[in-house]
């Protein structure tokens, strides 16, 4: 889980605030590609929800072993 969280925090979230590799919103998953670190996201990402809920657990688990 830490290796995972770390992952997704240093790697995915951008400088600018921009969430990466994550798949944008459309019909199909392909009307979303590519998925890469750089692409803009057009604010209706479906990662951006999950990595505020995965962060919000990660708090919980730091603050309860304590």
């Amino acid at each position: 889980m830490e290796k995972g969280w770390n992952a997704i925090s240093k790697e995915s979230l951008q400088p600018n605030g921009f969430l990466g590799y994550v798949q944008s919103t459309g019909k199909e998953p392909k009307d979303g590609q590519p998925v890469t670190v750089d692409k803009v996201p057009d604010f209706e990402d479906y990662g951006l929800g999950c990595f505020l809920l995965t962060g919000t657990e990660i708090y919980k688990l730091v603050e309860s072993s304590m």
